[in-house]
């Protein structure tokens, strides 16, 4: 039997990644809605976005057997109507919302492990006096300003004084409502506590700051039953909250993912996920000896399927279609070609226009000189990196690097000579 699994806004990247799974040769994988209209769009509305979903399902000659996404919001809220809708496994709206709405999710954190949250208020953008509600509800400087709801680091400042408040503010003000308007419309069909409905989507959250080694467990929900099969290390440029890398497997002390894997699974329990992988993001502080919770998505992470199939021999999408069907999904471990894995970035930290990009035969290059390497450029000729859309607040993406390796000082050999490889041209104000 053939299954026909739809995939929100399916790309050809993890697509691949996604074929080199054994058993996807039981499946017929499909698209569902276009790329643009779902990741890095100008804006979003969710309930047109579901129907023009749900007229494609309706519109396909043929059984429909499971819809997943491994994308963010808005993706992430519509996978589980849609799933609903067509009697499919998957999470409720309901328990994604928990999750992913900031304030609902710190709720819902402190409920199970309150020693690992740190202090947070929600509090309306728009308010005057927004600065003085959050000094009451017990947030000092530094701390972060976040949106209810966002992708990625978009909208995220620190701020250190009152001079930091109002250019974040502002920016915040003009472009929170990119992802929290439609995220309102998804939270129309859920039942909320007073207090989170008094927040709604359009809201922020003040967080005390929390550092450290930063680590994201991959893991999944099967008929009430949470597991953590995989702990990647999140690796930061020195001083800054921006991403440098991610690499596979965590080094982590072991007794410290164990407790954090105990946490994870405590509250996605709280929050009722089922029938969804989940990933959970961590600081551990050595100094301190403390674990703080920084999110927890409800999905599994794309930028990591790579480094398991590299590492463990079989992408983590494995358990994103075992979970479609029912099944509880099987993870290998160790069974792949390199002992360790990265995903690195390849970011500027200026705006500027794009004048040439790394070209194929560079690219080429790349893949002879280290098999398995995989390479992704995102800005063209004549882009201005400024205008892309959903940067990240403090750089600009250009693109990635994954790359396998037999210990993690060879993967970062690795990258520095990839980097040399693949020249960008960008010409800056200045220039």
């Amino acid at each position: 039997m053939t299954f026909n699994m739809f995939v929100i806004a399916l790309d050809d990247f993890n697509l691949e990644t996604m074929r080199g799974l054994r058993e996807t040769r039981r499946y017929e994988f499909h698209s569902l809605l276009p790329m643009g209209d779902v990741l890095k769009a100008d804006e979003y509305d969710y309930e047109q976005l579901l129907e023009a979903a749900d007229r494609q399902l309706q519109d396909f000659d043929g059984p429909v057997h499971g819809i997943a996404t491994w994308w963010d919001f808005p993706s992430s809220g519509l996978a589980p109507v849609l799933s609903e809708r067509w009697d499919l496994y998957g999470p409720s709206l309901r328990s994604v919302a928990v999750l992913e709405h900031k304030y609902w999710s710190r709720l819902a954190q402190r409920a199970v492990a309150a020693e690992h949250v740190p202090a947070f208020a929600a509090f309306d953008p728009f308010d005057d006096r927004a600065l003085e509600e959050i000094a009451n509800k017990g947030v000092t400087y530094p701390f972060w300003l976040k949106p209810i709801k966002s992708v990625g680091s978009y909208l995220g400042f620190r701020i250190d004084s009152v001079d930091d408040w109002e250019p974040a503010i502002t920016t915040m003000r003009e472009e929170i409502g990119q992802f929290g308007d439609p995220f309102d419309q998804a939270l129309s069909r859920v039942d909320m506590p007073p207090d989170v409905e008094a927040v709604g989507g359009s809201g922020c959250l003040a967080e005390g700051i929390i550092g450290g080694r930063q680590c994201t467990l991959e893991g999944y929900v099967s008929h009430g039953e949470a597991h953590v099969y995989g702990t990647v290390d999140s690796i930061r440029m020195p001083g800054m909250s921006t991403f440098r890398a991610y690499q596979y497997p965590s080094q982590l002390p072991i007794p410290i993912q164990r407790r954090m894997q105990q946490i994870a699974i405590a509250v996605v329990g709280q929050a009722g996920l089922d029938h969804c992988c989940f990933n959970a993001e961590f600081f551990y502080d050595e100094d301190q000896g403390q674990i703080w919770i920084l999110e927890i998505n409800t999905r599994l992470s794309q930028s990591h399927c790579d480094l398991f199939a590299k590492v463990d021999g079989a992408s983590s999408q494995r358990a994103m279609l075992a979970l479609s069907q029912g099944r509880n999904p099987r993870m290998l471990h160790r069974q792949g070609d390199f002992a360790v894995a990265g995903k690195y970035f390849l970011r500027t930290f200026e705006d500027g226009v794009v004048g040439s990009v790394p070209s194929e035969d560079d690219i080429q290059r790349v893949i002879e000189r280290f098999p398995g390497t995989r390479v992704e450029i995102d800005p063209k000729a004549g882009d201005r990196l400024s205008e892309m859309a959903v940067q990240e607040t403090y750089s600009f993406e250009l693109g990635r690097v994954f790359i396998g390796a037999d210990d993690h000082e060879q993967l970062e050999e690795r990258f520095a000579a990839i980097e040399a490889m693949l020249p960008f041209e960008i010409k800056t104000e200045e220039a």
